[in-house]
């Protein structure tokens, strides 16, 4: 029998409809009809060989996947993109790479027959995109009692279906093969911790250059600024060779109504004041990016070069940036699984060890979607509340290990109570109708979507 499409997201906050942005030179119309999928190599892991996370909960397979110029890349440049995702949001990656011409190592989550479904997707995207091709570089994990399968029947003769699939249509091929899935996978699937710290840490240390820079798959660059970044790397080098700075590169979420993202921060900057633009979690929780203080930020007007703007005077508590640092910052501290308490740990780690902030003039980060209360799923809110639980025992570590404690943390955790501390969560009528809708739609519809004509 069929297995029903879901359209919720997997580990992420709900999917919005948004337009992928594509440039045409970097893809193929097809799959060469020369070259069939079916006769070429195939992507093989064996699971046996699978390598444990510290809590033997988890099995990573590094580099399953190298990148074509990914030795030449790596060796050029100073900084590489390191991102981690779930399978069902992999199609992201066709919009992330349009504007990135560096090294990206990427972490991708692949539970039970989501392993099989990768391995297949992921060779499709290689064969219809130059970019991925060349610059790609993908990581495999998947948990121990849900443990990856490359095989299963309804695979059957599918690598010869995926030769087939139409090379711009990323988003309804992926949907077809996810159908695969069964009802009682479905059933676990959605609301599983998502091991975000791990698969950060792996995207991480696969990067082989001196800099590394740690968005979320669905966080897109504008055009040219890794090439900036570069210059501005290359800059600092000479002047100062920080080894203990961050440079933070903002986020803004773009309304789903706007036809494309800004470009440049020109743009940006009318795109909020059209309301078609705001601060990353501004809505959802703003505490994230206080201390970056981007009303000062949205002031400074666009220059040619991207250079320092200013240095983040006051570190708040669970300040969460994107930014550019040497490879050797801390890790991402896995004992945080699921949401809530995983970036903004890593970052209050910097902060006790001494590392300093600072904004990026020019450079931003875009995100589709406004996102909201309403968004998020109760289970989604229960991780946050065991993940706050967590924290006391990191600040003590963390504090003993560098001897410092320059937030006196340590004196605040009693009052702050996060071990007892309720987070909010919402429902929307609105997102389950469609949901439901959604899922009635025959699969008929996704096959004729995914298929060259």
């Amino acid at each position: 029998s069929e297995s029903p499409v879901s359209n919720n997201v997997l580990n992420h906050d709900t999917e919005v409809i948004k337009p992928i942005q594509v440039n045409p030179s970097e893809i193929k119309s097809e799959v060469p009809k020369d070259v069939p999928m079916s006769s070429k190599e195939k992507i093989k892991i064996d699971t046996r060989l699978g390598v444990f996370d510290k809590f033997r909960k988890f099995q990573s397979h590094m580099f399953s996947v190298v990148g074509e110029a990914w030795s030449v890349l790596s060796s050029s440049r100073a900084l590489c993109l390191g991102a981690q995702t779930s399978v069902d949001r992999l199609y992201e990656l066709v919009e992330l790479v349009k504007n990135w011409s560096g090294p990206m190592s990427i972490a991708v989550f692949v539970p039970d027959i989501e392993l099989a479904v990768g391995l297949r997707y992921i060779q499709y995207l290689r064969s219809c995109n130059l970019a991925i091709e060349r610059q790609v570089s993908f990581h495999l994990i998947y948990p121990v009692e849900h443990q990856g399968t490359t095989n299963h029947p309804d695979l059957q003769g599918l690598d010869e279906v995926v030769g087939n699939m139409d090379c711009k249509q990323p988003k309804q091929v992926l949907k077809f093969l996810l159908n695969v899935r069964s009802k009682e996978m479905l059933a676990w699937r959605e609301s599983y911790p998502y091991p975000q710290n791990l698969l950060r840490n792996l995207a991480k240390n696969g990067c082989q250059t001196n800099y590394t820079y740690i968005p979320d798959i669905d966080m897109v660059p504008t055009p040219g600024m890794d090439i900036q970044l570069e210059t501005f790397l290359e800059k600092q080098e000479k002047k100062n060779n920080c080894s203990k700075c961050a440079y933070v590169i903002p986020t803004y979420e773009i309304s789903i109504n706007s036809t494309h993202l800004p470009s440049n921060k020109t743009e940006l900057l009318q795109f909020v004041k059209d309301k078609q633009a705001r601060q990353f979690h501004q809505a959802l929780y703003s505490i994230n990016q206080k201390s970056s203080n981007l009303k000062k930020w949205e002031k400074i007007p666009e220059t040619e070069e991207i250079d320092i703007a200013y240095k983040v005077e006051k570190y708040i508590f669970k300040y969460e940036p994107l930014y550019i640092a040497r490879g050797d910052t801390p890790a991402f501290d896995e004992r945080f699984i699921g949401f809530g308490m995983t970036r903004n740990t890593q970052v209050y780690e910097m902060y006790v060890a001494g590392y300093s902030f600072y904004l990026l003039n020019n450079a931003f980060t875009n995100h589709w979607g406004f996102q909201s209360l309403k968004t998020r799923p109760q289970w989604r809110a229960r991780q946050q509340e065991q993940n706050n639980a967590r924290f006391d025992e990191f600040a003590k570590e963390v504090s003993a290990h560098y001897n410092a404690d320059p937030y006196k943390m340590l004196d605040q955790l009693k009052k702050m109570n996060l071990k007892h501390v309720k987070v909010a969560y919402g429902t929307s009528k609105k997102n389950n109708t469609v949901a439901k809708k959604e899922e009635k739609k025959p699969l008929q519809e996704d096959i004729k979507k995914v298929f060259t004509r």
